[in-house]
């Protein structure tokens, strides 16, 4: 069985990079990483254009451990505290995720 990769990609709003990177390590990480989210690496950037980006991956077994954790992370709690603040800090028309299927070499 080959694992399931989620890249997902965040234009981050002017000036919320300091902010965002926060959230992210103070609150969302622990938070996911308790919930068994396997995190494979985050990241950020500043474009051609000046607007900072940050992407993530996560792992799953497959798509149906995907949707079991979405259930177990995505909660009422979270769906009411945290992803206000997530969209406060973000380009919410710019979050792009991807699965992506590990290749063999």
């Amino acid at each position: 069985m080959t694992d399931l990769l989620e890249l997902r990609e965040y234009q981050i709003k002017p000036g919320q990079l300091d902010a965002f990177l926060q959230l992210m390590r103070d609150t969302i990480l622990p938070y996911q990483r308790a919930q068994v989210m396997e995190v494979v690496f985050t990241s950020h950037w500043c474009d051609e254009q000046g607007q900072d980006w940050f992407v993530w991956q996560r792992r799953y077994r497959d798509e149906a451990h995907r949707q079991q954790l979405f259930e177990q992370v995505y909660n009422d709690w979270w769906i009411e505290h945290i992803r206000p603040q997530v969209f406060e800090l973000i380009e919410a028309d710019t979050v792009r995720v991807r699965l992506l299927t590990p290749t063999a070499f």
